[in-house]
């Protein structure tokens, strides 16, 4: 088997030393592959190396890949434009919107102020800037700057 042992049980031992500093069992493994490869020491050295089963491949493996739902043809929801749930505060910014709340005009902060007093519905302003953007670029809604240097929305 070994022509030498104790020769080339001392350079395991060394190597040991060396291998052992890496956390990772795989990373381990692999060196010791790398190394007896190298050396002609490892079976079938000349075959292609394989998959190294970790114990989060493994756990990754055994999950389920989600997969989309088959749209149906006579249904039409693939060219349907979603809607919103009404419950978040874009759908409240929608809602106020309808209501004609834009046509005076209005920062950001009166939007929010607003719909906590009204509506019982506290908004952070970082959760409806989006969609005022969004809304400006589609004009539905127009934004001039006023004496405070802040935005201000109002009806396109």
């Amino acid at each position: 088997m070994f022509k030498d042992f104790e020769t080339t049980k001392t350079h395991l031992t060394e190597l040991a030393e060396i291998i052992n500093k890496f956390k990772s069992e795989a990373v381990q493994l692999r060196l010791v592959e790398l190394i007896f490869a190298g050396a002609g020491l490892a079976q079938g050295a000349a075959a292609p190396r394989q998959e190294i089963d970790t114990p989060a491949k493994a756990m990754k493996s055994k999950r389920k890949a989600r997969t989309k739902p088959s749209p149906k043809a006579d249904d039409g929801a693939s060219t349907k434009k979603r809607t919103s749930s009404g419950n978040g505060a874009v759908a409240t910014l929608v809602k106020i919107f309808e209501e004609g709340y834009f046509k005076q005009p209005r920062s950001i902060g009166d939007i929010c102020a607003h719909c906590e007093i009204n509506l019982a519905r506290r908004i952070k302003p970082n959760e409806i800037s989006g969609k005022l953007g969004r809304m400006v670029r589609d004009r539905q809604l127009s934004r001039a700057k006023n004496s405070d240097n802040q935005y201000v929305y109002t009806n396109a």
